[in-house]
């Protein structure tokens, strides 16, 4: 973290894991407040922010809670307050958060979270990667996008704050725990000068003993409904300000991010991956022998961008989707992901299977994508099931499709 010790003036190369150079992105957007609670695997992100507190670099609040709960309770007591502020989480700590996930939707907070994404703990601890993000929370009411690689979850850090401000959502912003929270690869940091113009802090609606008013009263059955569809239309503009705080950015710095990003659409075949995260450059570089399938790698979860995926898909004339994904849903109907795209494309009839892939932090190879592309080849019609596990031990020897 010593590169983030003194005032950054110019851009630099250099280079992290994941969470340190979160820590750094945070640092720079100038938080007042840090509710540290440390979970593997995103302890470093906090630690990262201690010491930059510790050096007098940062001068913020640095809060040592005893939970996750009392974390995201005090953050959004403190952001309702005026406070900049800043929380992390991973699995078991996003559980326990739950209870206070919803008030700084309903309060309008410009909060911010990072999730270094981790399994639940079934059927027994697992500290490795998966999707915990995409099966519970989804849908109350946060902002939530998603990074490939350690300069996008350092440009992250920012841009969360970005939206956060400019939609008065509390925003998460996700990188695969171990594969990016723990990698070391080459990023640009941007000077502190760019950053605080990008991440200015606005006047908004805030407690004020100076201005009594009523934070989480009860409400009744007669204003409840109101309440809700009144949050409901709130969020209609944000994929537009989440676009638009990508498109700033990119003047500043020359780092494009859209809520969709595609790669070789244009080819024959017609069949796509879709996908989230840091598989999205494995596929990439897979498909350098394999030009005959393209890729749809999102970064926005939610909200989920329904009109500019379907804007793809019908442009493109796409008519198979693989969808890969490191959750599951052993009651649902279709894996969470699954079930985003399948509800998104509806109208349009497009063929799709789910794989689940990489669970508990295993690897997703390009063997894996090469049987994916096999399969779907024999997929004509959307009848049977529609998600299936993929590399998963058939026998000691010999993982599903992949000889080892």
């Amino acid at each position: 973290m010593k590169i983030f010790f003194k005032e950054i003036k110019e851009p630099i190369e250099t280079a992290m894991i994941g969470n340190y150079a979160v820590a750094g992105g945070i640092t720079q957007t100038d938080p007042d407040v840090i509710c540290a609670f440390p979970i593997t695997p995103q302890t470093q992100s906090v630690e990262g922010l201690s010491d930059v507190v510790n050096q007098g670099r940062l001068i913020a609040a640095f809060v040592n809670v005893e939970s996750e709960l009392a974390a995201i309770s005090y953050a959004t007591a403190a952001c309702a307050s005026g406070a900049r502020t800043f929380t992390a989480t991973a699995s078991q700590g996003y559980l326990l958060m739950t209870e206070g996930l919803p008030m700084p939707v309903g309060w309008r907070l410009p909060l911010t979270m990072l999730i270094s994404a981790r399994a639940f703990n079934a059927p027994n601890l697992s500290i490795w990667n998966q999707w915990e993000y995409t099966q519970v929370n989804a849908e109350l009411g946060w902002n939530i996008f998603v990074s490939e690689n350690v300069q996008e979850t350092y440009d992250a850090a920012i841009l969360s704050t970005m939206i956060a401000e400019d939609t008065l959502f509390p925003t998460i912003f996700v990188h695969d725990g171990f594969i990016i929270s723990h990698s070391v690869q080459k990023l640009t940091l941007i000077p502190d000068e760019t950053v605080l113009r990008m991440t200015p802090k606005k006047p908004r609606h805030i407690i004020d003993t100076a201005k009594p008013g009523t934070w989480g009263g009860i409400v009744t059955p007669n204003y409840f409904m109101e309440g809700r569809a009144n949050l409901e239309n709130a969020k209609k503009p944000v994929l537009g300000q989440m676009q638009a705080a990508f498109d700033r950015f990119k003047s500043e710095t020359g780092r494009q991010y859209n809520l969709i990003e595609t790669y070789n659409l244009d080819n024959s075949s017609k069949t796509a991956f879709c996908t989230m995260g840091s598989m999205s450059g494995n596929i990439i570089s897979w498909m350098t022998k394999n030009k005959d399938v393209g890729l749809i790698k999102l970064r926005a979860y939610r909200p989920f961008p329904v009109e500019e995926l379907r804007k793809i898909v019908e442009e493109h004339n796409i008519e198979k989707l693989i969808l890969l994904e490191k959750s599951d849903a052993l009651n649902g109907l279709l894996p969470p992901f699954a079930m985003s795209i399948a509800s998104a494309l509806y109208p349009l009839g497009t063929i799709f299977r789910s794989f689940i892939v990489g669970l508990g932090g295993r690897d997703v190879t390009r063997e894996e994508f090469t049987v994916t592309k096999k399969k779907m080849e024999l997929v004509n019609d959307m009848k049977g099931p529609l998600y299936s596990y993929l590399g998963v031990r058939e026998t000691k020897q010999k993982i599903e499709g992949v000889d080892q």
